[in-house]
Parts: structure tokens; sequence; C-alpha cells
């Protein structure tokens, strides 16, 4: 099983390396660092697929004497970022111009979750590194069946975290992805990704987005009721499920959390491709 995750591990980071050496996105003077940075890209994706944090993984797998500040660097993440952002980027690319090819449409569909930063509790009485400030407190409104009462019950629950939103087509392949305060509304956490991004932006004018009733009022998304998101709200509740289990660890900045969701959505992507073709 070992050998069989570290073949995927190089495997992986193979066109990471092509990608990184043809960007110029790795340095070319000064010391040679431990381990390059498409060595650390592919471990933010397998980890996903092995449940296994990035420090470790890369400890066994790659050299033992790999310690955290060789990984975490924020110089260092920032390359890491980058270089995940455009492998997205460039699957994402190849992906739809394949599917224009074959004649094939595939409507997106945008959602987003919560992301618990800290123990609500302890965000009380500590103020907390990663993220503070009362841009992260968010309240949500949920509904429950009670067998006791024999009705829905509506009741809040109190969060402290960050708003994760993403777009993925019907097959659950994730074409974007992105964080921001957990008590931004998510209309206008998609208008305001929309003006910075040029790729959110094009991805929003080129393909139909569906959304639920929360983005009503945005032109992009087309609203639908619930029974023709059936289908497709099972791929976004595992996608929100896989999101909240991933293994965050060791990050104090907004940009390795990125590094951590692009390698969510690549890992998360991959292994979808892996199942229909196994279904096939």
């Amino acid at each position: 099983m070992t050998n069989t995750i570290t073949c995927l591990f190089y495997q992986v980071s193979e066109p990471l390396k092509t990608l990184a050496l043809s960007n110029g996105i790795s340095p070319k003077r000064g010391r040679k660092p431990k381990i390059p940075d498409w060595e650390i890209a592919a471990a933010f994706i397998v980890c996903y697929l092995t449940y296994t944090p990035v420090l470790k993984f890369l400890q066994m797998n790659v050299d033992s004497s790999i310690r955290s500040w060789h990984v975490f660097r924020k110089s260092r993440i920032k390359r890491v970022y980058k270089l995940l952002r455009l492998y997205l980027i460039l699957n994402t690319v190849k992906r739809s111009i394949i599917l224009l090819l074959l004649g094939l449409t595939k409507r997106l569909i945008v959602d987003g979750t919560i992301l618990p930063v800290a123990n609500v509790n302890r965000a009380r009485t500590h103020r907390i590194r990663r993220f503070s400030g009362k841009d992260f407190w968010v309240k949500r409104k949920r509904r429950l069946y009670s067998p006791h009462y024999r009705k829905l019950i509506e009741f809040e629950e109190l969060h402290y975290g960050v708003l994760v939103i993403f777009l993925c087509d019907e097959d659950g392949i994730i074409y974007d992805i992105w964080f921001t305060s957990g008590s931004k509304h998510e209309v206008r956490a998609l208008r305001e990704r929309k003006e910075k991004s040029l790729w959110t932006n094009w991805l929003l004018d080129s393909f139909e987005v569906l959304g639920d009733k929360g983005y009503r009022g945005m032109d992009e998304v087309k609203v639908t009721d619930r029974k023709e998101l059936k289908r497709a709200r099972q791929i976004v509740e595992s996608l929100i499920g896989g999101t909240k289990g991933f293994g965050y660890s060791r990050w104090r900045k907004g940009i390795t959390l990125l590094a951590y969701l692009y390698g969510f959505a690549l890992g998360f992507s991959y292994l979808r491709k892996v199942n229909r073709m196994l279904a096939a």
C-alpha cells in the first residue's frame, strides 16, 4: 500500500514539475531547497486521498528530516499556492476543450459552506491569531424534523470561521474554490470574486451556473427548484463533507488555507474521475 501511494505521489508531481519549471514559479538561484515546490504541491493533493497530514506524509514518503519550516514558510507556500491554482486552471481548460470537441455541455453549480476556524467557546475567550474580528462570527438558521414535536424545528447555529465557496460541474469536478469572511453573504462574496478574478468571471460568463434560492438577485446564477437540483445536491453535499473533513493542520495564514483548498479541489476531482472510469 505504501509503494502504491508513493508511486501515485511521484506520478502527480511530474506534471507539476513541468509546469513549475516552464512558468518560472520555482526559484533558480540560491541554495537548493530540501524539497522542491512541486513535491510539496503534490503532497497537498495526495494528502486528501490518504487523509494524512502534509508534513507527516512528506516525512514518511520523501525525507524523515523534513521540518515544518521547509514546507509552510510564507514565501514557499505562496509559490505552492500559485502552482496548485495554475494546475487547476489548466486542467479545467483542457476539460472544457475536450467537452467542446465532443459536443457536450456541462452546467456549473455554485454553493458555499462555513469552515470553522476555531471552537466557539475558545473564540469567545481568546483572540484567534489565524483570523480575528467580528466578520468571522456567523449565525446560520437550520430546520430539522423533531420526532417528539412531529414538525420542523427552526433554530440558529453560531460559528466562528470562514465561508468557502466553490464552482463545480455535474460530475463533481471543481472549477474554482475560494474563501472569505464567514459573516459575508454568498451573493456578495460571489460578486466580489467576479470583480477581482478574471478566471471566475470567465466561468460565470461561459457556463450556465445553477444555485439555490440563496442566490436570488444575481443574473449570472439560475435559481432552480429542489427537484431539478436533487441529483446535483448529492455531489454538493459530498463536496461540503470533504471540505470540512480535510485535515487542515499547521496553518496560520490565509495563503496556507488556500493551498489546502486547492489541494482538496484537485484531489477530490481526481477521485471523481477515477470513480467514473471504474463505473464505466
